[in-house]
């Protein structure tokens, strides 16, 4: 028991001076890896950025390892292609674990970003990801990843072969290994049909609704993902908009703008509900208009809505 607890302390320190180095070094940052909280559901801290010349919204986000939908909503009235130097901007690193099994990956398209939970039980990784556009919609359910590929070729499927030509944009049907291959360097293939987890050459399509139903990460990120996972290696494709979170006795909210109400309905309750079941019979005081202001502003970072007892 005394070497378990001991190892716990030494990672817990190493975690937290990465973190640290992260605060301090944001430009190195890539990936950000937490140890599982015990007094909550609720991992990371809000920083702030100022904006130089020549940044956008996206670019400041991946100094930080933040998507630009997240980036959005944590910041808005600010351009997002074009924000004034010297404005202050929120980077929202602070989140509300997602309401599934810690295991594997997790993916909450809600918050367009992936969580993994480590085989340890102890770290919990996450990173931003560009999730399916509209018409092209990622599927929700659980799967597991069957196939690893490093510098995969990529063999396009029939059905975005055929959205491009009908859009007079014909290409080609096999993409080699290279700077230039949709799939970056790594790809996890999903049980599920055409779902891939991968890379991207395109930075600004990671964190947005981007794909044709693919998970795309950032090459940095996705390096990192690919050393940790293993074949078998389950995955959760959910859609939590909101999401109630803990610290000690104080309650969170986190709330994102749903991608739908009805390709996405089904992990989609009340926060009504989502209290009464994450409270789990306890008593609690929650301020509503507060609640009411966050479900329709929907910053997309926690933030404080009430008490349990």
């Amino acid at each position: 028991m005394k070497n378990l607890l001991e190892t716990t302390i030494r990672k817990a320190i190493v975690v937290n001076m990465l973190w640290i180095g992260a605060i301090l070094c944001p430009q190195l940052t890539y990936g950000l890896t937490f140890v599982l909280p015990h007094n909550g559901n609720v991992i990371g801290n809000l920083q702030y950025a100022s904006v130089q010349h020549g940044d956008s919204l996206s670019t400041i986000g991946r100094r930080y390892d933040m998507g630009g939908y997240e980036m959005v909503e944590a910041n808005p009235g600010v351009s997002y292609s074009n924000p004034r130097p010297g404005t202050r901007i929120l980077i929202p690193s602070r989140f509300i674990l997602p309401d599934v099994e810690r295991k594997g990956i997790v993916i909450n398209l809600a918050e367009m970003r992936l969580y993994f939970f480590h085989p340890d039980g102890i770290h919990v990784s996450t990173y931003p990801v560009g999730v399916g556009q509209e018409g092209w919609n990622t599927p929700l359910g659980t799967t597991q990843v069957i196939r690893k590929r490093e510098h995969p070729t990529w063999i396009v499927p029939d059905s975005i072969m055929e959205n491009h030509q009908n859009h007079g944009q014909p290409i080609e049907k096999v993409w080699p290994p290279g700077p230039n291959n949709p799939l970056g360097d790594y790809a996890m293939t999903l049980a599920f049909k055409n779902i891939v987890i991968h890379g991207s050459p395109y930075p600004k399509g990671v964190g947005v609704r981007s794909s044709h139903g693919c998970i795309r990460m950032l090459n940095e990120d996705v390096a990192k993902l690919y050393q940790m996972v293993q074949i078998g290696t389950p995955v959760a494709i959910i859609h939590q908009p909101t999401k109630i979170g803990r610290v000690d006795n104080k309650l969170y909210l986190e709330a994102h703008v749903p991608l739908s109400h009805s390709n996405y309905y089904a992990d989609y309750s009340s926060t009504g509900q989502l209290l009464h079941k994450f409270v789990k019979g306890a008593k609690y005081s929650v301020e509503w208009h507060e609640v009411e202001k966050l479900q329709n502003k929907a910053y997309g970072y926690p933030q404080p809505i009430g008490t349990i007892f």
